[in-house]
């Protein structure tokens, strides 16, 4: 079956889904004059995203100035950068071509436009947030699921982690999700932006903050990927492959807006933090086999919707729950994962310092796990992805 093109609204963003669905942006664009444009060193050029949008801000003699060199897990120092050129360009619109580091760092950067102060500013204080500088994200990957949710995460320093920002002024305007900007995906890259999207809808399903809604989504997210997934890897040229796994990422999305990822993005969010070069879809397949024998036991019934379609063999009983993880091992491995967090530099040594940080500085994202979260669990964890 193949997907049509569909406009969908999410929060307060229209997404114009589908092949060809730039003109998604000329209502926007035509009715402004300076751009600004955020963009990875290559993946909007080679994609064909960065012309198809160039050639529209032609067609209406719109300026524009691009900004090229946001890097995967963006630091705070390269946030602010931007949000400062936002400013001093004088940009009435910005958008985002790329993936989830690229659409957060113009997320956040539209709002430090607007409203002044730092990126600490609007991590200790919600109230901060005053608006924003419209932002349309023209999404190249099927994981980051940002181009229609209130979410960001930017690296900071002290002490090193990627900290979550949300706010109801960071939804993008308006979003394009088209799988054509999708075919230059590289296949680790193909990989681990799907498992991004598996993990948004499974912790999504089991967050305290979870509803049936949530559940029925995540389980239609991960009937796609197990699908779809593995006739990606074998064919990267699918194009049916590439509409349906860009649909599961933007309804993983859709998932964790209404509910939140906790402890695996937790985890992760530390690890990648310290390691930059460690890709965060990379990261929780790591930790994600070892964290959701701990969910299952607690939060089976809701599991068990999204995950038997992974192995249908598994039961809705918490006595399975370490099958679920053996289940989702195996899954990884036969689309071509197996990674280990060894691979990356990671270390015993590090387990008692990863923990620390992710109690200290991701409480308020494991405040969502449907579990108590102890120091314990987190080092387990660590230690099973090792």
């Amino acid at each position: 079956m193949k997907l049509k093109n569909f406009v969908i609204r999410s929060g307060r963003t229209v997404d114009y889904f589908g092949v060809n669905s730039i003109g998604g942006i000329e209502g926007l664009v035509s009715n402004v004059k300076r751009v600004y444009i955020v963009t990875s060193r290559n993946a909007a050029r080679v994609s064909g995203a960065l012309n198809d949008v160039i050639a529209v801000l032609n067609k209406f003699r719109t300026s524009y100035r691009v900004y090229d060199k946001v890097l995967p897990n963006p630091s705070r120092d390269v946030v602010q950068d931007v949000a400062v050129d936002v400013w001093r360009f004088g940009a009435e619109c910005v958008i985002a071509i790329g993936g989830g580091s690229v659409i957060d760092t113009a997320k956040i950067a539209s709002v430090i436009a607007k409203c002044g102060g730092s990126v600490e500013d609007y991590i200790a204080d919600s109230q901060r947030f005053c608006g924003s500088i419209p932002v349309i994200a023209v999404n190249l990957t099927h994981g980051t699921g940002s181009e229609v949710n209130r979410y960001a995460v930017v690296t900071m320093e002290q002490p090193r982690a990627k900290v979550g920002i949300a706010s109801e002024y960071m939804y993008p305007i308006v979003s394009i999700d088209d799988p054509k900007y999708l075919l230059s995906l590289p296949l680790n890259q193909t990989i681990y932006t799907t498992l991004d999207a598996f993990y948004h809808a499974v912790e999504a399903a089991c967050g305290r903050n979870s509803s049936p809604y949530v559940v029925a989504i995540a389980e239609e997210v991960v009937r796609i990927i197990s699908k779809w997934l593995p006739k990606v890897v074998r064919n990267l040229g699918d194009m049916d492959g590439r509409s349906w796994l860009l649909y599961a990422s933007m309804l993983a999305g859709i998932a964790i807006d209404n509910s939140r990822a906790h402890i695996i993005h937790a985890i992760e969010n530390v690890l990648s933090g310290m390691n930059t070069s460690l890709p965060h879809g990379a990261g929780l397949a790591m930790l994600g086999p070892t964290a959701l024998p701990y969910l299952y036991a607690s939060e089976y019934e809701n599991l068990y919707r999204a995950l038997r379609h992974i192995d249908p063999s598994i039961q809705p009983d918490p006595s399975d729950s370490v099958k679920v993880g053996e289940a989702l091992r195996e899954f990884q491995q036969s689309i071509g994962f197996s990674e280990r967090l060894s691979d990356y530099g990671f270390t015993v040594d590090d387990a008692d310092r990863v923990a620390e940080t992710v109690e200290k500085v991701l409480s308020y994202a494991l405040k969502q796990a449907p579990i108590d979260v102890t120091r314990e669990i987190i080092r387990g964890i660590y230690l099973g992805a090792l």
